[in-house]
């Protein structure tokens, strides 16, 4: 499903090659064309480093995840090798009804599950090696004492950081929003502006078939690449002017020939052009463009280009 500030940056594009093209100097309040063509290319600069932010935090929940499962594994199968371990008459048993009456599926019932495992381990561990012969530290498959002692140790930290990581990312996700609602709101300032400001049949207000609004939704049509050019190892775009009308989300993909099973890569479309890769000497990339909105199931595709790198 396509986001909001697709929709806007598109139609911010379509405005700004309007604007510049039959009256640079005319203000919509105190915004300046260059100003609103900075502005629609910070929603991409916002974009990226949302997304990049959003790894972060999904990476910190990973750990999070794997530190619980370590933790819980350990919590549930320690206590069973304990009981299988102790002779029936052996007084720690006792303890060993405490451990597993703790609930091993919750986050507070797994912290504490794993520290009555870490201390009955370490005085389990202490009566063997007091034996004559003494007898090996019990083991959890491959895993020791001290390895549920440095993940519980180590689980508040990752967690704190998970909860830090989404804080940044919340805060990245709103400083998009908060650029995208503000070209959002010139673009259609603008459109006001510009259809009263001039004659029904000038230059200037015919140029106005050139940006999409949210007046009925036809069909997207097809953003055609013309051409394709090699920029050191990475591939310059040129579109059709004109193409991708009605879209609200408009992609350039591509595949690398012997390496993707798919056009797996994707970028926003920059209608003035763009520079994607790097790439490798050798590879023959195919690119193609999807453009998509809500009167479409599927996207509509343009042809496929291809260029072999030098």
């Amino acid at each position: 499903m396509a986001e909001f500030w697709e929709a806007v940056h598109i139609r911010g594009q379509q405005t700004d090659a309007v604007w510049f093209t039959h009256a640079p100097a005319k203000l919509v309040g105190t915004t300046t064309q260059a100003m609103h063509a900075a502005d629609v290319g910070q929603i991409l600069t916002d974009v990226d480093a949302r997304d990049v932010q959003e790894d972060v935090w999904n990476d910190a929940e990973k750990a999070v995840d794997l530190s619980f499962k370590l933790i819980h594994n350990i919590g549930v199968r320690a206590p069973a090798i304990f009981d299988e371990t102790l002779e029936d008459d052996d007084p720690l048993n006792d303890d060993l009804d405490d451990i597993f009456r703790e609930d091993p599926d919750t986050q507070h019932g797994a912290m504490k599950r794993a520290r009555k495992v870490i201390s009955f381990w370490n005085r389990m561990n202490a009566k063997r090696a007091a034996m004559t012969p003494p007898l090996p530290p019990v083991l959890v498959g491959e895993k020791a004492v001290a390895d549920l002692q440095t993940a519980l140790a180590s689980h508040p930290g990752l967690m704190q950081t998970a909860e830090n990581e989404l804080t940044v990312f919340n805060g990245k996700k709103k400083a998009l929003q908060t650029t995208a609602r503000g070209v959002d709101r010139i673009n259609k300032r603008w459109h006001r502006l510009w259809k009263n400001d001039f004659d029904e049949d000038s230059p200037e207000r015919s140029a106005l078939s050139q940006v999409d609004t949210e007046e009925g939704t036809n069909p997207p049509t097809a953003m055609e690449v013309n051409t394709l050019t090699q920029s050191g190892v990475s591939v310059a775009i040129v579109y059709v002017a004109g193409g991708g009308r009605s879209a609200t989300s408009l992609v350039v993909v591509w595949q690398v020939v012997g390496v993707d099973a798919d056009f797996g890569h994707a970028r926003p479309v920059i209608l003035a052009g763009q520079t994607v890769g790097p790439f490798t000497a050798g590879q023959t990339v195919n690119f193609k463009t999807r453009a998509s909105n809500s009167a479409v199931t599927t996207p509509v595709e343009s042809a496929v280009k291809t260029i072999m790198l030098s």
